[in-house]
């Protein structure tokens, strides 16, 4: 199977390789014997994709504060995806390393992570991503993620985007309840009602097995994730409760659901508020597990399989 470029670029760089950009040229310095006939060949014939994945590790140098290079490089137009998870865009780290090589995967944070304020509604947070996301990005088409809160505000960013005369070419919400599943009293009913009664005894089951056998092999985690902060919860709950408050309008476009097996999300909601839902079902699993587990590579394929529809 041939290496993908940033695994080809560390193992060169294990070799004491050196390669840059230099007048849209790529340069290269190497000890003596570092570079045989083969990789030399190799260079020679992936020299384009080289040069654009060296062209796009250098453009992250001046990447707004609030775009995070989950997945760097490749020559694909990249996903921006607004994580839920208390704007730990990380969270989505297993799911993007099982994207295609070639396929970049940038996170969009949340003011407020720095201590400042965090805004207090989906429209302000919304506002504040498009701008970053347009000065990474100037024009369209626009690939758009959400997990969990951060689909409200992924849907709220297409509208945006589209409203400005920009093209989204692909929304996708992965694992997100419509905003009014996150009302306390909507949420607790319906993980005591959904599914039947063999599903929820499963999922009991599962819990109580979770707590007394705990995994030993925790996936991954990169270095930049730590323990949520006393700012984290802060701005989580800020997000959270803009989206309590969020009233969609009607989209008049594509909205890819990924969809877990947790009926609280009261998912088919959002059939009300675009012209075209597709609906992926991705297992009966609680979206959480799904990508913390090898169960994210089921995921993966789901959304990969979209993204390679889209016309180039």
């Amino acid at each position: 199977m041939m290496m993908d470029t940033a695994s080809l670029l560390s193992t060169l760089r294990e070799r004491d390789v050196r390669l840059w950009v230099e007048d849209d040229r790529i340069k290269c310095t190497a000890p003596a014997g570092a570079l045989d006939a083969e990789t030399r060949a190799i260079l020679a014939s992936r020299k384009q994709e080289i040069l654009a994945f060296l062209q796009g590790a250098d453009a992250l140098k001046s990447t707004p504060a609030a775009i995070v290079p989950i997945k760097p490089g490749g020559g694909r137009p990249p996903l921006f995806i607004v994580s839920g998870y208390r704007g730990d865009v990380f969270f989505m780290l297993p799911l993007a390393r099982q994207l295609h090589p070639e396929q970049p995967v940038l996170g969009v944070q949340p003011p407020g992570l720095d201590g400042s304020a965090p805004l207090a509604s989906v429209a302000a947070l919304a506002r504040f991503q498009v701008e970053q996301i347009r000065r990474y990005r100037p024009k369209g088409p626009y690939l758009l993620g959400g997990h969990c809160s951060g689909g409200t505000i992924a849907f709220e960013i297409a509208q945006q985007l589209t409203a400005a005369g920009q093209e989204v070419a692909f929304l996708g919400l992965i694992g997100s309840p419509f905003p009014t599943a996150f009302l306390p009293l909507n949420r607790f009913a319906a993980r005591l009602t959904g599914g039947s009664l063999a599903e929820r005894k499963q999922k009991i089951m599962r819990r109580i097995q979770k707590l007394i056998h705990p995994p030993k092999h925790q996936p991954e985690a990169p270095p930049e994730v730590s323990a949520m902060t006393t700012i984290d919860l802060r701005v989580g709950g800020a997000t959270l409760a803009a989206v309590r408050a969020y009233r969609p309008r009607y989209y008049d476009g594509q909205i890819d659901q990924f969809v877990s097996g947790e009926e609280w999300h009261l998912a088919h909601r959002w059939r009300e508020f675009a012209r075209t839902v597709r609906q992926h079902k991705i297992g009966s699993l609680d979206i959480e597990e799904i990508l913390r587990g090898p169960e994210v590579a089921v995921l993966a394929a789901a959304l990969q399989a979209r993204l390679d529809a889209i016309p180039a």
